[in-house]
């Protein structure tokens, strides 16, 4: 038989619907059990949520670039666009007399 986690979700709801009807001492050892729980999964959710922080940051970073590179070859090609001014007009050369 495969335990599967649907299995084991059913498993868990048949085992907290009976622990009304548990022995105190049980109960408490079921209490026990799930807070042990609790706390060994905290540094597996802590490092996700991190994880999750750090994914956020590295597409905020991205994107600004992003933006940023956009914004530069749109100046560029502003820049770029602008006619330049028009030739200065030539000093005569002083010529020799015949």
């Amino acid at each position: 038989m495969t335990i599967t986690r649907h299995t084991a979700a059913r498993a868990l709801r048949a085992l907290l619907g009976y622990a009304d009807q548990l022995h105190p001492a049980a109960l408490l050892v079921l209490v026990l059990v799930l807070a042990g729980l609790a706390q060994a999964a905290a540094p597996f959710v802590v490092t996700l949520f991190a994880a999750l922080v750090t994914l956020v940051k590295a597409g905020a970073f991205v994107a600004g670039a992003l933006i940023l590179g956009r914004l530069a070859v749109r100046l560029a090609a502003m820049v770029r666009s602008i006619p330049a001014a028009p030739p200065a007009p030539a000093i005569p050369t002083p010529r020799p007399a015949p």
